[in-house]
């Protein structure tokens, strides 16, 4: 049996952002830093809508945490992810990676062509088409497909998307981004609460849940 003495209360540190619960490993920038795991900051737009910035890539608004399978679901306040994507998603210096990505290749096609490419896995781009012009994605692995594309589109940009937005039905719904450290999924997964194990360092620790019915309390370390 092990003794876990968080750094700040596990009562104080879960907080509302509208409807979405931060708790470890999420903070928000007002809140002391142990409440939350290194880089996983988070502000609270008009007490209302949480908010990611990735140092390279801006904010993106939270639309959920899984906190047991470690996975956020963001959204481009614009409700155009796909250009986010375009401009340059960069992760670096953030704990996240894209969930399962895959390389797409986008094209602008004119709207003169007679078909925007009829395969089953091409997506629309609305949030990036025009008038006169439509922006499509179409896995790269499918593109040696015989008449895949129209004469009248041309390259764009070739990108890894996560999985979320290769599956999308509308490109405002934003994408996933997954962590892998601290890993709390079997603590979560058991109903713990997973925290720092003391005031200084970054071990981390499960405090309560349960175990094939029996409560425990255990001690894991990260890194």
């Amino acid at each position: 049996m092990f003794t876990l003495q968080p750094s700040t209360s596990v009562e104080v540190c879960p907080v509302l952002c509208g409807t979405q619960l931060i708790r470890f490993p999420f903070r928000l920038n007002t809140q002391p830093g142990r409440c939350g795991y290194p880089r996983f900051d988070l502000s609270c737009k008009n007490e209302a809508h949480a908010i990611l910035t990735l140092p390279f890539s801006g904010g993106f608004t939270v639309v959920n945490i899984d906190y047991t399978f470690q996975n956020i679901w963001i959204e481009d306040p614009d409700s155009c992810a796909p250009r986010r994507i375009l401009q340059g998603l960069n992760l670096a210096g953030t704990p996240f990676d894209l969930l399962e990505p895959r390389s797409y290749t986008f094209f602008n096609c004119s709207s003169a062509s007679s078909t925007v490419p009829k395969l089953a896995e091409a997506k629309l781009i609305s949030c990036l088409s025009g008038k006169d012009f439509s922006v499509v994605a179409i896995p790269t692995e499918r593109l040696d497909l015989p008449a895949s594309l129209s004469t009248s589109c041309s390259e764009m940009a070739k990108v890894l998307l996560p999985l979320s937005l290769s599956d999308w039905s509308d490109p405002g719904d934003g994408f996933i981004l997954t962590w892998n450290e601290p890993d709390c999924k079997l603590c979560e997964s058991r109903a713990g609460t997973c925290m720092f194990k003391n005031d200084t360092g970054t071990d981390v620790g499960c405090s309560g849940g349960f175990n094939d019915g029996m409560f425990y309390f255990a001690v894991s370390q990260v890194g």
